[in-house]
This record gives structure tokens, sequence and C-alpha cells, in this order.
């Protein structure tokens, strides 16, 4: 969870700080990229790692293969194939980037739309509620590629028009709720691995007492669950789950829903603040939204 805090920290900086004397948000946001990648690496590493639960529960058996879910695949393992297909469309959806910046040299690159004062004017799709957000704030980042047109902008196979972006209202949303979404899953395939090697049945989950690192966990859900509902344009049309946090006198409840609804939309007029890294070879940038 460190690094899904470091990003939110960071977020929580930009949505707070102040415009300087020309009218401009005097914060950079240049450590974005850096944490950002990081939480996609740990989210990546995070599903590997549930895969390799699944192969140190399987009986000792001599197969060379050194890919964890090649080796699952080879030994037929009971519960792998069950987990994979409920989790693999939550790790596409993110995994290309981790890998063209693994691979490829990627870039992450930094985007805020911001508008001064009540320049905004936002609607709740389900109830059709109208309102003014002041000072309203979208930080998000996009995938720098080479476009066809020989443009440096968002990458065409990240973002498929090469002129959007992600917000990161949406995206920790998104990142958070499947973690337990995961989670239910893995558990799944445990009970199923440990039944039919061990013919043990696990008991249902029961109440926990308090852990280490649980405040740790109820604090990123009550601050992701805070995080303003507006998105970019082209994640309207998308399904966010919803994150519902209460904290009590002595006791907290979570509630999450997916794959979730839609929020909300918006119009209004907004600036748009890019941080990039042009060099004497490419003429043209492709700044996304415009």
């Amino acid at each position: 969870m460190l690094a899904f805090k470091a990003v939110i920290d960071e977020v929580d900086q930009v949505y707070t700080a102040l415009f300087d004397a020309t009218g401009h948000l005097d914060y950079r946001l240049n450590k974005l990229p850096d944490l950002q990648k990081e939480l996609l690496h740990a989210l990546q590493s995070h599903i590997d790692d549930c895969y390799r639960i699944l192969k140190v529960l399987h009986p000792s058996i001599q197969v060379q293969e050194k890919y964890v879910e090649r080796w699952l695949e080879k030994v037929n393992h009971p519960a792998y194939k069950d987990l994979r297909n409920a989790i693999n469309d939550y790790r596409e959806s993110f995994a290309p980037i981790v890998n063209k910046i693994k691979h490829s040299g990627g870039q992450l690159r930094s985007i805020m739309m911001y508008s001064r004062g009540r320049g905004v004017v936002a609607r709740t799709v389900e109830k059709n509620i109208q309102f003014f957000p002041p000072n309203a704030r979208i930080v998000g980042y996009f995938l720098e590629g080479m476009q066809p047109n020989g443009r440096i902008g968002p990458d065409y196979e990240i973002h498929p028009d090469g002129k959007t972006a992600i917000s990161l209202n949406r995206d920790l949303r998104y990142h958070f709720a499947n973690l337990y979404r995961i989670g239910h899953h893995l558990r799944n395939a445990i009970a199923r691995t440990v039944r039919h090697f061990h013919r043990i049945k696990l008991l249902r989950p029961v109440p926990v007492t308090f852990t280490t690192g649980q405040y740790d966990i109820e604090s990123i859900a009550e601050r992701v669950s805070n995080l303003p509902p507006l998105f970019f344009e082209n994640e309207f049309s998308k399904t966010t789950p919803d994150i519902k946090f209460y904290r009590g006198s002595g006791s907290t409840e979570l509630t999450l829903e997916t794959p979730g609804s839609l929020y909300m939309t918006w119009y209004g007029e907004v600036m748009i603040y890019v941080e990039m890294q042009v060099d004497g070879v490419s003429l043209e940038y492709q700044i996304p939204y415009r």
C-alpha cells in the first residue's frame, strides 16, 4: 500500500496548491510520473504474487519452467484457470502500460485540467443533479509515444485516439476496488487448492482483530472515497467503482461496488497543464484534449 499512499499524498498536494501571481497553479507535477509508475509496477507484482501463492500450495513436482503462469499451466493446477479468467480483464487494463515502460522505454507524463473559481458545471448521471465545484482540478497521466503522423504525444495503443489521458480521480478508485476483487478470487482459489490436494475445507472468512497495516488500508480507503468525482471527458462513458467509507466512534465500514456505474459529466472553461520533455528531433507534440 506504500505506492498507493505515495500517489494519493502527491494528488493531495496538487489539489491544495495555491495559484501564483500570474494566475497559474504554483505546484509542479514532476513527481507524479515516477510515483504512478511505481504504483502500476506494484499492482502487477501483486497479481504475479497471487499466482506464486498457488504455486507454493501445489505439492512439490519437478517441472522445468521459470515463468510461474506457464508452470501452473503445465502442472494443470486446479485453481489457476478460474483465477486467471476472473482477474485477467483487470490485469490487461494496465499491463500494456507497464510492459511499454519496461521494454520500450515508455514515459509517463502528467496532465491537469483546472478551473479558477466556478467555471465548471457538473451533473450527476443517475439523478441529474447539477452543481458547481469550486476550483475544480483533475490530475492524471498518459503514456507518451510516437504517433502515426510523426508527432510525440499519447501512445495510440494505450490511448486509442492519441488525444486522451487517464484521470487519477477515476484510476485510483478503479485500482483500489480491484485489489479487493483480486483478494476475493484469490481466497476462492486458495480454498479450492487446499481442498483438492489436502482434503481440507477452509472456513468462511471471519472477523479479524486489528492488524498493523489495517489503519493504512482504512486511511487509503477513506482518502480514495473522498477524491473528487470529476474525470476526463473520455471517461464519462466508463463505469467507475463506487467506494464509500464510514468511520464511527469505534468502528469503520467500507462499501465497494464494482464495476460500478457512470458518475457524472461536466462542462466549462478549463486550463490544461502538461509537463513534457521535448528534443531537437521531434518538432511537434500532441497535447491531450487539444
